[in-house]
């Protein structure tokens, strides 16, 4: 897996459009400036991911959309308990211990966040992507991206990470948001942007 430094900044410009109208979503959805950081595009081994990354001993609340339409994969929303809380009282404008509850508000706003990512970097790249339903799942960060890939067939002992981190009121938020495209997608957006 070898990629120019054009190709990555190719590459990163198209998160950075998805990731920006993602964040601006949130924002409008929670009456609250919510931004992000300039995506983090990296190749890495397992090993470094989770070290890097998230460790793959965290738990963590994973959401996951497959993506369908012209390219496919996946979008993974990754939260931390904390983060969950507050994502979730953001949304309902009050705290809940109600766990059904706060999952069901997480995965509400990540069903918003990987419609609005894939819906600009569809107008960019003149494709149509939308993500399925969101399916959420409490598990070990390791575990849950190990199957992910596992399940698009990737089993490279590398892998490109591609995610964003968002901040509210200048505290950063343990959420991350993953695109995982299956084999060749990444050609085929490269391909688009004729690089």
């Amino acid at each position: 897996m070898a990629y120019s430094e054009l190709e990555l900044d190719g590459l990163k410009e198209v998160i950075n459009i998805g990731g920006g109208h993602a964040a601006t979503s949130i924002s409008k959805l929670v009456n609250q400036k919510i931004d992000m950081h300039v995506p983090e595009i990296s190749i890495l081994s397992y090993h470094e991911m989770y070290k890097q990354v998230i460790a793959d001993d965290v738990e963590v609340h994973a959401v996951v959309s497959s993506i369908v339409g012209d390219y496919n994969g996946m979008i993974l929303f990754v939260v931390s308990d904390d983060s969950a809380d507050k994502l979730s009282e953001l949304m309902l404008g009050t705290k809940t211990d109600d766990i059904n509850v706060k999952m069901s508000a997480v995965s509400e706003l990540t069903n918003i966040i990987s419609n609005s990512f894939l819906g600009a970097i569809g107008n960019l790249l003149n494709v149509q992507l939308v993500s399925a339903l969101p399916v959420i799942q409490d598990d070990y960060f390791g575990a849950v991206i190990s199957s992910i890939y596992m399940a698009l067939d990737q089993y490279d002992d590398h892998i490109m990470v591609i995610r964003n981190e968002f901040t509210y009121s200048e505290e950063k938020l343990d959420a991350s948001l993953f695109f995982i495209p299956e084999t060749g997608v990444l050609e085929q957006i490269l391909k688009s942007l004729g690089i």
